[in-house]
């Protein structure tokens, strides 16, 4: 079991790089301009690529071009559903992301049952009505707070999230040879790849994004040190996937390491809402949570886990 070590920390370190991911979207990154995001993330993509061939060298490239275009598709997809993600923080917070993202475990079993011909169990569907259950308690508890979480924001984090798992099943499908560390960079290599081609061409077609990044990271009154917060959540975001990655690769069962990384990263964000939120107001973002909202939050978190467990 020592594998969930890599998804552990891998998660904790994912939380703690959207908490500098919702400052971003707070102070940065210009309504409706959430894809500029993606831009600043070439510097991680980059920077990983850069890293892995100098470690590794030529033997990155050893791999069935199949598997590479699908390891680069997964890259690419990955990044689609990071421009969600961002959306959806400019309409909600990151606490309010991580319960709502507690639907990927239901959208791999619907992808399952879609495309692999999968059956659903008892115990599958009664944590498909609990995890279900807990979102729209949540929106509905919710929904009428002025600046709180509501359907557009859970409906953007539902997208997210399905490109999210898209792309590990993508990934996972298309790893090739054994556990080890080279062909752990191999697959890297080439996601990272994937992600940066598709990047590069969102700025070519998208002259917006490139002046909200701009605008926002060297040039605005606070570029300094918006500057200083990508780059630090752009590091965090890099180790959090190597982390992730290394999971996906090790684990027997795949889809535990989505299961693992969605319950730490949904504990993960109420502590650090409530403990953060009170010591560094500044780390969190102008949008704490209430005391009554993060109680709604610890009864959704319960019957979630509950869920999650049924599913798996």
């Amino acid at each position: 079991m020592w594998w969930l070590v890599f998804p552990v920390f891998g998660s904790i370190l994912y939380c703690v790089g959207g908490y500098s991911q919702n400052y971003l979207t707070d102070n940065a990154i210009q309504r409706g301009r959430a894809g500029s995001y993606v831009v600043l993330r070439l510097i991680g993509h980059i920077a990983a690529i850069i890293l892995l061939l100098s470690i590794f060298g030529r033997a990155v490239f050893m791999m069935p071009l199949q598997n590479a275009v699908g390891l680069m598709l997964a890259g690419a997809i990955n990044v689609i559903g990071s421009a969600f993600h961002c959306k959806a923080l400019q309409k909600g917070d990151n606490a309010d992301i991580s319960i709502f993202g507690q639907v990927s475990p239901v959208i791999s079993l619907g992808l399952g049952v879609l495309i692999l011909g999968e059956s659903i169990t008892a115990n599958q569907g009664l944590g498909f009505v609990c995890i279900m259950g807990a979102i729209m308690y949540v929106i509905l508890s919710n929904n009428t707070r002025r600046g709180g979480p509501n359907a557009s924001v859970a409906a953007t984090t539902v997208v997210s999230s399905f490109f999210s798992i898209l792309s590990d099943i993508v990934y996972s499908y298309f790893l090739f040879g054994t556990a080890d560390y080279t062909h752990f960079a191999q697959a890297f290599f080439f996601f990272e790849l994937g992600s940066v081609l598709i990047t590069v061409l969102a700025c070519i077609f998208f002259e917006s994004w490139r002046k909200a990044v701009k605008k926002a990271f060297f040039a605005g009154p606070r570029h300094k040190q918006n500057l200083v917060h990508a780059l630090s959540e752009n590091l965090t975001f890099i180790v959090a996937d190597v982390l992730y990655k290394l999971g996906l690769m090790l684990a027997p069962v795949k889809s535990l390491v989505s299961v693992v990384s969605r319950v730490v990263n949904l504990f993960s964000s109420l502590f650090i809402t409530i403990f953060f939120g009170r010591v560094f107001p500044k780390f969190i973002s102008a949008r704490r949570p209430s005391k009554k909202t993060l109680m709604q939050y610890g009864v959704a978190a319960i019957f979630i886990v509950v869920g999650l467990v049924l599913i798996n």
